[in-house]
C-alpha cells in the first residue's frame, strides 16, 4: 500500500526511476521536456533542466512494474512525512539541474524523504566501472600463454 511520502522505484530497462508518492495515487517526479538536449548534454557529462511534475502514478509506470522503497529508512531516518510530500509538491513546475550521477531522479527522491541525495545507482555503476577498468588493466598487464 503506497503511502504519502514513500519512495517509489519504477522498473525500467536497464535502469530504475525514482518518484514520491504524495497521495490520491499522484507522484512527484523529474521530467525532461527537452529531451534530446538533454541526452547529448548528460552524455557529456553536463547538466540539464529536467521539470519537477506532478502526475498520476499509473501514468509515470506506464508498462512497468514499480513498488514501493524506502530502502534508506533505517540508514537515514526519513522526515516527517507530511513534510515530505509538502516538499515535492512545492516544487511542481520548477525547472532543475539535471545530471546523471550528481542530480537525477533518484538523487530528488532521497533528498524529498531524508534530506540527503542519495543514488545507489550511481554507486553501483561506479563499483561496476571500476572493477571493469581494473579486470581490463589485470588482463593487459597478464603475460600471454
Amino acid at each position: 500500500i503506497l503511502e504519502p511520502g514513500d519512495l517509489i522505484e519504477f522498473q525500467r530497462m536497464g535502469y530504475q526511476h525514482w518518484a514520491i508518492s504524495v497521495g490520491k495515487g499522484h507522484v512527484v517526479h523529474f521530467t525532461f521536456p527537452e529531451l534530446q538536449e538533454g541526452l547529448n548534454n548528460m552524455l557529456h557529462g553536463e547538466f540539464f533542466k529536467a521539470k519537477v511534475q506532478k502526475e498520476r502514478l499509473r501514468n509515470v509506470a506506464g508498462a512497468s512494474s514499480y513498488a514501493v522503497n524506502n530502502k534508506l529508512d533505517k540508514k537515514h531516518p526519513p522526515l516527517p512525512l507530511p513534510h515530505v510530500v509538502k516538499r515535492a509538491e512545492h516544487l511542481v513546475g520548477k525547472n532543475m539541474d539535471y545530471n546523471l550521477v550528481m542530480s537525477n531522479c533518484e538523487h530528488f527522491a532521497t533528498m524529498m524523504r531524508y534530506d540527503i541525495a542519495e543514488s545507489e545507482q550511481v554507486t553501483r555503476s561506479k563499483l561496476v566501472m571500476g572493477l571493469w577498468r581494473r579486470g581490463m588493466i589485470l588482463s593487459l598487464n597478464k603475460d600471454p600463454i
